[in-house]
Order: C-alpha cells, then sequence, then structure tokens
C-alpha cells in the first residue's frame, strides 16, 4: 500500500510539473497532449507487462485514461484520415471527428480500468447478501453429549485493553506476555470444558468426551486408552511464507529488529492466528488429569512451522510432547512425513491429497481454529483449518470452491448447492470424522482479512475492545455456525473497523458463505451430481451436525435456547449473554 500511494504521488507530481513547464513555454495543446500520451502509454506498459495485476493500482488508473485516449486518437486520426483520402472528399473533418472519439475513448477507459476497491467490486458482482436461510431454522441432526450445543466463553479480563495493533516499532504484538492474562485464559477453557459436558470436574468431563467419541466412531462407550495418539492442529499457517534462514537459525523467533526491504517478513508475523494461553490449559488437562502420556501428543500445522513466542511457552512445562515441522528436527520439533499414499479424495473428481503421517496414525484430533474473516471464503474456523493438513506446500488448488477468488478481489462463486470443499474436509475419515473436540480462539477476535493483525470489535458485548471469547463444540456443523452469526453480525459492512485490517468489510455477508453449512447438515442440499465421498470407499458421508441462524444478535437465541426446535443450543460463561427464554424475543437478524 504505501507503495502504491508513492508511486501515484509520483505520478501526480510529475504530471503537474510538465502541465506548468508547458503553460510556462506556451507549447502548443496538440504537442501537450501528444508528450502526456506518449509518456502515460510508456508507463503502463513497462509496468503492467511484467505484473498485469498493477493495473488496478491507483497510479495505473491514473495512467491509463491519458493512454487510452491517446490511442484512441491516433487510430481514429489515422482511420479518418484514409476514409477521406480514399473518398476524395473531405466529407469528415479529421480533427474534429478525432476529438470526439478521444473524449469516447476517455470515458470507456475511466468505466472500464479495475477498480481496487473490494466493497465496490463487491457491490457489483452481488446484490444478495447474507445467508438463504432464516432465523431458527434448523437443518441436519445435532452432535454433542448435550445435542447441538455450542458454548461461548467471555471475559474482558482476559486481554489488555490498552493493547491497540502489532506495532513492530516498540515489538508489540497481540501474542506477547503483556497483552495476555494466562490464569484468566485458563479458567475460561477450563470452565468451558465442564459447560460442554455438563460435568463438575475437569478429569470426568474430559472421560465424557472420549466416550462419546468412541461410542459415535467405534460404538463403544470406552474412555481414553493409555497409547492412543492425539493429533492438536493449531493455526500458524503464516509462518511459512517468507521464513528466511536468520529466521530458523533463531528457532522461528519474531525478529527483535525488521530491515529496510522485509515487509513481507513483517505480513507473515502479523496475523492473528493461535496464541499460547489456551494451547497451554489443553495441555494441562489432558495430561494432568486425562492421563495421557505427552509423547503421545503431538501439536502443530503441519504444512508450517511453529513460532517460538508458542513453543517456548509449551515445552517449559511439557518437554516431551511432539512439537511438529515437515522440515527440521532444529530446536526440539519433531520431523512429520507426508503420508505415502493419497488419503483424501475429493468429491468433484478433481483432484486427491495426501496429508501427514502424524494424521494417518492419529486416534484423535483437536481442532484449535481462530475466529476471522476471510477474503476468499467469507470466514475462516475449523473448517478452513483443514487446509494446514494438506500434504503440499500449500492448498491453493482448493480455493476454486470458495465463494470468492482473492486474486480478482470479488466474489465470483456464491450461491448455494455448489460444490465446496469443506463438506469433504469435514466428512474425511482423518480429519472432520476423527476429530474428538472442536475450538475456537476469539481472545484477539480477527480482522477482515485472514493474513493481517486483529482488530476490536464493536458487536455487544465487545464494544469496541477486544473479543476476549472462546468457543468450543462436539458438533462441527453447529460451531461453523455460531461463529458464523458473529461474524457475519460484526463485519456487517457498515461499521467501519481499525483500518490495520479492515479491507474486506462485507466478505462474511457474501451470499453463500455457509453453504458448506448447509451441505454438511444435510444431503438435500448437496449439488447436482455430487456425493460427497472423500474417503473414496463408496459410501457418501452421513449427516455432520446441525446448522441454524439465530434469532438476533443481541439476545444469541437459537431453537434449543428458545425450546421451539432440534437445533443449536448456544449456552455462555457468563450464563447472561445469551437471553433465556423468558426474556428473549423472536426479532430477526438485522
Amino acid at each position: 500500500m504505501q507503495k502504491m500511494k508513492f508511486d501515484i504521488s509520483r505520478l501526480k507530481g510529475k504530471l503537474g510539473q510538465m502541465r506548468d513547464w508547458f503553460f510556462r513555454h506556451r507549447l502548443p495543446y496538440r504537442l501537450i497532449f501528444l508528450i502526456m500520451g506518449i509518456a502515460s502509454t510508456v508507463w503502463f506498459l513497462i509496468r503492467v507487462i511484467p505484473k498485469p495485476s498493477r493495473a488496478t493500482y491507483p497510479c495505473m488508473r491514473v495512467a491509463a485514461p491519458f493512454m487510452s485516449g491517446f490511442v484512441a486518437y491516433l487510430l481514429a486520426v489515422a482511420g479518418l484520415t484514409a476514409v477521406s483520402r480514399r473518398s476524395r472528399r473531405k466529407i469528415i473533418n479529421v480533427r474534429y471527428g478525432a476529438t470526439v472519439l478521444l473524449l469516447a475513448g476517455v470515458i470507456v477507459a475511466i468505466a472500464v480500468i479495475p477498480v481496487n476497491n473490494p466493497a465496490v467490486l463487491f457491490q457489483a458482482t452481488e446484490t444478495r447478501t447474507g445467508p438463504e436461510d432464516g432465523p431458527n431454522q434448523p437443518i441436519g441432526e445435532a452432535k454433542g453429549i448435550f445435542p447441538g450445543r455450542v458454548v461461548w466463553v467471555w471475559n474482558p479480563d482476559a486481554t489488555n485493553e490498552k493493547f491497540e495493533h502489532n506495532n513492530f516499532d516498540n515489538y508489540d504484538f497481540f501474542i506477547s506476555p503483556q497483552n495476555n492474562n494466562p490464569e484468566v485464559i485458563a479458567r475460561m477453557f477450563h470452565d468451558g470444558v465442564l459447560k460442554l459436558t455438563g460435568k463438575k470436574n475437569i478429569n470426568k468431563a474430559w472421560d465424557a468426551m472420549f466416550k462419546y467419541f468412541n461410542e459415535k466412531k467405534h460404538n463403544r462407550k470406552v474412555g481414553y486408552t493409555k497409547g492412543e495418539k492425539i493429533f492438536i492442529k493449531i493455526n500458524q499457517g503464516q509462518a511459512g511464507w517468507v521464513l528466511s534462514q536468520e529466521d530458523k537459525k533463531n528457532g522461528y523467533a519474531l525478529p527483535s529488529t525488521l530491515q529496510k526491504g522485509q515487509e513481507m517478513r513483517k505480513a507473515s508475523m502479523e496475523p492473528t492466528e493461535t496464541g499460547p494461553y489456551a494451547v497451554l490449559e489443553l495441555l494441562r488437562e489432558l495430561v494432568n488429569e486425562a492421563g495421557v502420556n505427552q509423547t503421545d501428543i503431538s501439536v502443530g500445522d503441519p504444512m508450517d512451522p511453529i513460532y517460538a513466542h508458542n513453543y517456548n511457552v509449551w515445552v517449559k512445562e511439557f518437554p516431551n510432547i511432539k512439537y511438529l515441522d515437515r522440515s527440521s528436527t532444529s530446536f526440539g520439533r519433531t520431523l512429520i512425513k507426508i503420508s505415502e499414499k493419497p488419503l483424501v479424495y475429493y468429491s468433484d473428481k478433481t483432484t486427491n491429497d495426501k496429508l501427514y503421517d502424524v494424521i494417518e496414525n492419529a486416534n484423535y484430533v483437536i481442532m484449535m481454529a481462530v475466529l476471522k474473516s476471510h477474503g476468499a471464503a467469507g470466514i475462516s474456523l475449523t473448517a478452513k483449518l483443514n487446509f494446514g493438513n494438506i500434504g503440499r506446500n500449500g492448498a491453493a488448488h482448493l480455493h476454486y470452491s470458495h465463494i470468492a477468488n482473492r486474486r480478482e478481489g470479488r466474489p465470483t462463486n456464491t450461491g448455494y448447492h455448489k460444490y465446496r470443499v469443506f463438506v469433504d474436509l469435514m466428512g474425511s475419515k482423518y480429519l472432520g470424522q476423527n476429530t474428538l473436540f472442536w475450538f475456537v480462539e476469539g481472545l484477539f477476535g480477527g480482522g477482515a482479512s485472514e493474513v493481517k493483525g486483529p482488530v476490536k470489535y464493536f458487536m455487544t458485548p465487545f464494544n469496541n475492545d477486544w473479543c476476549n471469547s472462546m468457543f468450543m463444540s462436539l458438533d462441527p456443523v453447529a460451531i461453523e455456525s455460531v461463529g458464523y452469526d458473529f461474524l457475519r453480525t460484526e463485519w456487517d459492512g457498515v461499521h467501519k473497523h481499525d483500518a490495520v485490517n479492515n479491507e474486506w468489510e462485507s466478505m462474511p455477508n457474501a451470499y453463500g458463505v455457509d453453504d458448506y453449512m448447509h451441505q454438511a447438515a444435510d444431503t438435500a442440499n448437496w449439488p447436482k451430481g455430487i456425493k460427497y465421498d472423500p474417503d473414496n470407499s463408496g459410501k457418501p458421508i452421513p449427516v455432520l451436525g446441525v446448522h441454524e441462524h439465530w434469532n438476533n444478535p443481541v439476545d444469541k437465541q437459537y431453537s434449543r435456547n428458545l425450546g421451539t426446535g432440534n437445533g443449536i443450543e448456544l449456552v455462555s460463561v457468563p450464563e447472561d449473554l445469551v437471553k433465556s427464554i423468558e426474556k428473549g424475543n423472536k426479532n430477526e437478524l438485522r
């Protein structure tokens, strides 16, 4: 952005200097036009031919009308002169005819040059917004010890309210110790697990979760067995973007200084991703309460390394847990490998993917996602987190099924009953159907772009503070639905958030963001000709959970809260965050 601002200001300055010089020397207007047309054309071609996407830059949008007008003028003069000579009569005034075409060319150029404004592109592409279904219309079959239950824990003391956003001048980041309260965060996670299972003891709570999972998957109501493997998937997806050799030598630590030209390194370290303290409490409960051996627990984002600000906190208490890396065993990391054969087969028959050995061999998966919007998918929660499990250098090959093509900057695949790769990943026997527990960290709510830092939220009860929230569930569709309702309410295109990350204000409300939830909840919503079978077993996946929208963003009630249906039940800590049935109303979502 800084570079674009510099280019446009420099171009405007040069054009202004040229204009003043021409006027002082009283050059003919035709000569002025020719010089500016040639200069603009040369500038545009030099910049855009090597990289066509530069045509959307503001500086190019300034130069393009001059270039287009100049080219149109030359063509008009040549064409009209030829016609006039051929007819042997000057039935057409070449000069005036060319001028008219010049003006028309400038107008057309201004109209067709791409606009570098996602909001404008969004409006021009799709006028319908939000979900297709209205409030309190549950779809699917609720899952969980308490079917359809999603727990929301909120405590404004979890984070530092005075922290604004990542600052490389004073080395202050959202994951820094001074911006987090580990004791409060640990209590939030602990209380959420108890609320999710209905138990008063944390050991019994985890035993109940393992028994529910094993009964559902193996038809055996048994708890955790010693030696069984647990893979904890975190959100650290930007860590592998542009790590330098120096970063790797430092154990993937954030650099204390950033030299000129390292803007991309900054970008890779800013995103709202997994922080250390919720995962630390999870490890404490698994090891100290559920009795899982450290060596049977693996933590990481397989496609990318773990940053030191997480690793250093975890390894201090749990040195024998396996902290994953796919390229190195340095700094206490455990090397993982890509599976020998494909393990996920996409149901539109386009391709398949390998995963990693740690996933193939896991008895249980725990998904630790982050609450944030996404420039292509609209939202990024637990379903999107599976992209980091793909056994490739990246998952860009799967973006075609999103509602938007992020490179084009606008929703191009909106609507319902379309193939969505999320459904395959949620239905995979190695991924979604092998997941014990779904968790979304919202301590610092992500902004409009998934690759940038957090911003403060406006909706109740956040009220221009950090989200200070956690979400957890045993129903993968229900937790996506609740997260979606929070994100589409916050990112409604009306509120204007901190400019550090508000590029995609309206994206969570693009039409069809929840299409994959509809399909995961009910086979009747599958696209024509698609049968989701990610395991290539010949058997379509079952109903994965329940989908529903709340009645309104103030009361936040679903059908089980209202006592009107068998959909989602949103419960909270503290309890008064979700209105009781007696106090609830039935206003529609704004």
